[in-house]
């Protein structure tokens, strides 16, 4: 058993450590969502890019970076120097994604398409390496912070809070960057980029790592006394051998691929069924429902912290995926026409499960990290570089399903409010039926987790 050096344990952390920890969310979110929301408009809608060409410029690089994430992982595990073995990553982790997402936006605007695409291309690839060496130790030091799960649980749902906040706001940085007082849109992007890069990503991401230095003693500054092992495929091996970490990844594909691929009928429902092919009128009312997400989103945050108080992790998840079924049954009677501000009701039972996703799931995993660390080795970048990996894949699995599925399903967009009746039943029941499955998978794994109460702590 790995014996571990330290001065002082720190249980409890005070709202002025939570909000230093939770201001590397900021960052995490922009990294994560930042390119996307301005890339679309910009590279395909302004500059005319293929849309497919850009869609995989997206996705190739981000799962390829992904990869790197247990090598970074480990390499952040086995550092270990006078500055912690997380700060040094988060501080210059932060300061090149930054300088890599502002430069994403300085491509000349005289060149070819095919030119700007593989700008965007090498521009974002360096971005997503950068990314890897900022988010696996960021998140490492949110769950290494307290010894507490209690404490876990309160500092994630604070993340959760500011996760929240970022997605009411980034949808307006391409009308910012619309503004007359930039002269212009093209010199409006690289203005709010790199406002984007310095102020979300670089000055947020770095704060986490400046509070270490100035507090007692946490887990992340926790010098085991024999370093992790160097060999990265034990390692893993190790990592998925891990029961209680296995069901956990059963939950991500259950939520993130699943959910995700089902979730992604809504938008087409919306217009082409509700609105009749109207796609200003659809895109309105989409806009009004991820609204209403992010807004039930932060009203549902004391509820999941309340459920845990009441019945425990395990037993708060049992209730939200609970909720959750029911709203993939109401989902068959809302997604109709003229049921539009019925929209609230399922965004009201749809919420609860992507905050536990931030809270009760990462609290599971930093916890069985935790008792790892505790009763042999310290592999906790290996545990959140694989999750984060099987997040990844899952995400971008559900969307290109998503693009098979519509073709399967004779989807046509020229057609536009005049799809077949098949069609669009195919759509509800993929939305509604989908949801349900997604639940019931996660319920069986998470009864299932209860077997593993040794593995993940106080569940």
């Amino acid at each position: 058993m790995a014996e571990y050096v330290q001065e002082q344990q720190k249980n409890t952390l005070n709202l002025q450590d939570k909000l230093m920890i939770s201001s590397g969310t900021f960052s995490a979110f922009f990294i994560r969502q930042g390119v996307g929301v301005l890339a679309i408009p910009y590279y395909q809608m302004t500059l005319a890019v293929d849309p497919f060409l850009l869609a995989a410029a997206m996705m190739i690089p981000l799962l390829l970076a992904s990869l790197l994430g247990p090598w970074v992982g480990q390499f952040s595990d086995a550092c270990q120097q006078k500055y912690g073995h997380r700060r040094p990553f988060i501080v210059f982790g932060a300061l090149i994604t930054a300088i890599c997402y502002g430069a994403i936006w300085q491509v000349p605007v005289g060149w070819q398409g095919e030119n700007q695409l593989v700008y965007f291309t090498i521009a974002y690839s360096l971005f997503c390496i950068a990314a890897e060496f900022f988010l696996i130790p960021y998140i490492c030091l949110v769950y290494e912070a307290t010894d507490s799960s209690q404490e876990r649980v309160n500092l994630l749902a604070l993340n959760s809070i500011v996760g929240k906040v970022c997605s009411l706001i980034y949808q307006w940085a391409f009308p910012l960057a619309q503004m007359s007082l930039f002269g212009g849109l093209f010199m409006g992007i690289k203005w709010v980029g790199w406002g984007i890069a310095i102020i979300f990503i670089a000055l947020a991401g770095m704060l986490p790592a400046f509070w270490q230095q100035s507090t007692h003693t946490s887990r992340s500054e926790y010098v085991p006394a024999s370093k992790p092992p160097r060999d990265l495929i034990k390692n893993l091996d190790q990592v998925l051998a891990n029961p209680a970490f296995v069901l956990l990844l059963l939950i991500t594909f259950s939520q993130y691929f699943i959910s995700v691929y089902a979730a992604s009928m809504d938008y087409y429902l919306i217009v082409y069924y509700m609105q009749a092919g109207e796609l200003a009128d659809g895109a309105y009312w989409k806009g009004i429902v991820s609204t209403a997400y992010a807004g039930f989103g932060l009203l549902s945050v004391p509820l999941i912290l309340k459920l845990v108080s009441s019945y425990g992790r395990l037993n708060g998840f049992i209730i939200v995926y609970l909720i959750t079924a029911l709203g993939g049954a109401v989902k068959w009677f809302v997604y109709t026409p003229g049921a539009e501000y019925w929209l609230f009701l399922d965004a009201m039972l749809g919420c609860v499960v992507w905050a536990s996703m931030a809270i009760l799931l990462h609290s599971l995993v930093a916890d069985t990290a935790a008792n790892k660390a505790i009763h042999s080795t310290n592999l906790n970048g290996v545990f959140v570089s694989v999750h984060n990996i099987v997040t990844q894949l899952c995400i971008s699995g559900a969307m290109l399903f998503s693009g098979f599925t519509l073709n399967q399903i004779n989807f046509d967009a020229q057609l536009g409010g005049q799809q077949s009746a098949s069609t669009i039943v195919a759509m509800r029941v993929i939305l509604s039926i989908g949801t349900v499955l997604s639940a019931v998978l996660a319920l069986v794994a998470i009864y299932r987790l209860k077997k593993y109460q040794r593995l993940i702590g106080n569940g």
